[in-house]
C-alpha cells in the first residue's frame, strides 16, 4: 500500500519547516481542518529564539510579528478547503501596559472570523495585582465561507473550561495545548486531513491519529519534534 500523499509532501509526519515555507508546498484547497497555537510573541516563551531568529530579547517588533501573523494565516486560507475550518489560539496579551488583541490582525487576513470561543483555563502564570488575572485565551473559528458549519454534539457552549495539566518535564514544552480543545473541535467536525503549522509537541497531530484521521505538522525545534514523534509511537503501543 502506497504512502498517503498531500502534494509532495508525505501525511502523517512532521516535518522541520519554518510554517510559511512549508505551506508553500502544499496545494491550494486541499487540508480539511487547522488547529493551531503560534507563538505569542512574549519573551523567552515557546522558542522564540527559534521561532522568530535573533530579534533583541527573543522579542519581534510588533508590527512585525502581526504582519507575520497575516502572513501565516493567508497562507493557511490558501490550503484549506472552500468547506474547510481553521481553529486559532492566541490571547490579548498586556506589552507596555495597553492590551493587544489578537483581532488586530485577524481581521486583516483574508478568514472570515465565525466564532470567538472564550477558554477559560482556571488559572493564571501572571497573578500581578495591577490588573484583573487573565484566565483565559481565545480560540477563534476561521473559515472561507459564512455558510460553513459544525454538528455541536458535544453542547458546548462558548466558554470552554479546560485546565491545563500538562508538566513541562513531560513535554519539555512550556505551554501544551490540552488535548481535550483539539477532541472538542474534531468531535463536532468532519475532515479527513489535519494540519498543524506550530506542532509543538505534538497535541494536534496526537489527537487526529487517535481519531483516525491524516495529519500533518510543522516544527523547528528538533527537540518539540523528538517528543512529538515518540508520543505518537506511544500512542500506537497502547
Amino acid at each position: 500500500m502506497g504512502k498517503k500523499l498531500l502534494g509532495s509532501l508525505e501525511l502523517n509526519r512532521i516535518y522541520q519547516f519554518d510554517c510559511v515555507e512549508g505551506m508553500k508546498l502544499i496545494p491550494d484547497n486541499s487540508v480539511d481542518l487547522i488547529i493551531t497555537s503560534p507563538p505569542y510573541n512574549i519573551g523567552k516563551m515557546h522558542s522564540n529564539h527559534i521561532q522568530f531568529g535573533t530579534y533583541a530579547g527573543n522579542d519581534m517588533k510588533e508590527p512585525e510579528y502581526q504582519k507575520w501573523q497575516i502572513d501565516v494565516l493567508n497562507q493557511c486560507y490558501r490550503i484549506l478547503k472552500p468547506e474547510g475550518s481553521m481553529f486559532y489560539n492566541h490571547k490579548v496579551r498586556i506589552k507596555n501596559g495597553s492590551a493587544i488583541h489578537p483581532l488586530e490582525w485577524i481581521l486583516n487576513s483574508d478568514f472570515i472570523l465565525k466564532q470567538e470561543i472564550t477558554w477559560d483555563m482556571g488559572k493564571s502564570a501572571n497573578c500581578d495585582k495591577i490588573r484583573f488575572f487573565p484566565f483565559s485565551e481565545r480560540i477563534y473559528w476561521l473559515t472561507k465561507s459564512p455558510k460553513t458549519k459544525l454538528h455541536n454534539k458535544l453542547n458546548l457552549s462558548d466558554v470552554w473550561r479546560v485546565v491545563p495539566t500538562h508538566k513541562r518535564k513531560e513535554t519539555g514544552h512550556i505551554a501544551v495545548m490540552p488535548e481535550e480543545i483539539v477532541t472538542n473541535v474534531l468531535e463536532c467536525l468532519d475532515g479527513q486531513i489535519v494540519f498543524d503549522p506550530f506542532t509543538g509537541s505534538g497535541t494536534t497531530c496526537i489527537v487526529a491519529k487517535r481519531f483516525n484521521r491524516d495529519f500533518i505538522g510543522f516544527e523547528l525545534n528538533p527537540e518539540y519534534i523528538e517528543t512529538a514523534n515518540k508520543r505518537l509511537d506511544d500512542l500506537e503501543l497502547s
